[in-house]
């Protein structure tokens, strides 16, 4: 049964189940088919984790950080008396989408990048279809009109990423370029945020584009790491929700942007996530409903992830999250030598830890693909000979590249 984790028709059929499109729990008339769907995705995560026990055995220090992270917010959430069912199937979800790409990089990487880029690249360009054909939104779904194939405008990105990401890896390991196809999920993602528009996204694009292009120049600097990503990211956080020094830039966001500096009353509702976490600090308040969250803070959450880990996990969730982004970040780092690939998947990095600075994703969890990739990364490196050297494909063709091997750069 291991076998078909080197099929990529089985990959695919996986990707398909574990990113499940929004619309299909979202829209009444798709009731049915979404029940039908939900049962094999728990086959599927059964099987998954069966398969993972008895064959790769070896439990990750990446993995560990994943189980750790979700079991403190489910305790969290039972310690506060919050919804803590409607918890488990996101998570084993996520813990599901860990195992299949884990376990893919192992048995057959290519098989799992065909096989992935195969299905979310689908899932990208039939979302694109529906923003042209619906261009105000397909269906209304709480209150949210603007909601296409993958859910709304907002959460879509959280899908966009990993389609762009495994096309990208998959095309530079076996080509050592952008492959038509590769090109083509970015663009039609980028099109999509913009069309769509959801400023946040755009700027996790653009962000993202940038690292693309300097990668594909062969500027890939050295302070562009998992350190710099933090200390920005903590230097924001500090600065504008909790001392909110952007006060100090008024003549930029007020009277150049036309801005106003509460971000259209954002602030109100950090300072009541800020309120609540205070009142329980290692707990926080659990996971709660959405009518809940609007009664305690005003809003469906806190509108900065890192705020509403706090708010509803406490510290230990917060700093169990930071432990994880560092492993994959430093896993990254020490590859960074190993071609384009490192630097592409650590751009990405870059653009989500950024976008979490302005909103509060639910479906998270699918970025978690692009996470474990980075903690395994060496496994999605191109082939290499004997000597070393990198070989790609061309026409047909091999090519070689002459570099040294990933063990090499471990003794260094």
């Amino acid at each position: 049964m291991k076998k078909l984790m080197n099929q990529r028709w089985f990959i695919a059929l996986v990707f398909m189940v574990l990113y499940k499109p929004a619309m299909f729990s979202q829209m009444p008339a798709l009731h049915t088919f979404d029940t039908i769907s939900n049962v094999f995705k728990v086959m599927v995560i059964a099987v998954l984790g069966v398969w993972f026990v008895y064959f790769y055995q070896k439990v990750s220090l990446f993995f560990v950080g994943i189980v750790f992270f979700e079991v403190w917010r489910v305790l969290a959430t039972i310690y506060c008396g919050g919804n803590y069912t409607s918890l488990f199937i996101a998570i084993l979800n996520a813990l599901a989408i860990c195992l299949v790409v884990e376990m893919g990089l192992k048995t057959d990487p290519d098989a799992l990048l065909d096989g992935a880029s195969f299905t979310l690249g689908l899932f990208v360009l039939i979302n694109f279809a529906t923003v042209l054909l619906f261009p105000q939104g397909m269906y209304e779904f709480n209150t949210f009109t603007q909601n296409y194939f993958l859910g709304y405008r907002n959460n879509s990105i959280m899908l966009f990423f990993p389609a762009i990401i495994f096309s990208i890896v998959r095309s530079l390991r076996k080509y050592n370029k952008l492959t038509l196809s590769s090109f083509v999920i970015t663009a039609v993602s980028f099109a999509t945020v913009i069309l769509a528009f959801s400023a946040t996204s755009v700027i996790g694009m653009t962000v993202f584009t940038l690292f693309l292009l300097l990668a594909l120049i062969n500027k890939m600097p050295n302070f562009l790491n998992i350190i710099t990503y933090l200390a920005i990211n903590i230097a924001y956080f500090f600065g504008v929700i909790i001392l909110r020094l952007q006060e100090a830039f008024a003549f930029i966001i007020v009277d150049m942007l036309g801005r106003d500096l509460t971000f259209t009353g954002r602030t109100k509702i950090w300072d009541s996530a800020l309120a609540a976490f205070a009142k329980s600090p290692v707990f926080g308040v659990g996971e709660i409903e959405n009518q809940a969250s609007r009664d305690l803070i005003g809003a469906t959450h806190a509108h900065n992830y890192y705020l509403d880990l706090l708010y509803k996990s406490g510290l230990p969730g917060f700093l169990i999250f930071f432990a994880i982004l560092i492993i994959c970040g430093m896993a990254l780092y020490r590859n960074r030598k190993n071609g384009k690939i490192p630097f592409i998947v650590s751009g990405a990095i870059c653009a989500f830890m950024i976008m979490l600075q302005s909103e509060a994703y639910y479906n998270i969890y699918y970025f978690f693909s692009i996470l474990t990739l980075a903690a395994f990364i060496p496994y999605a490196l191109p082939k290499k000979d004997e000597d070393g050297n990198f070989i790609f494909e061309e026409k047909g063709k091999h090519s070689l590249k002459k570099k040294h091997s990933y063990h090499y750069y471990l003794r260094k």
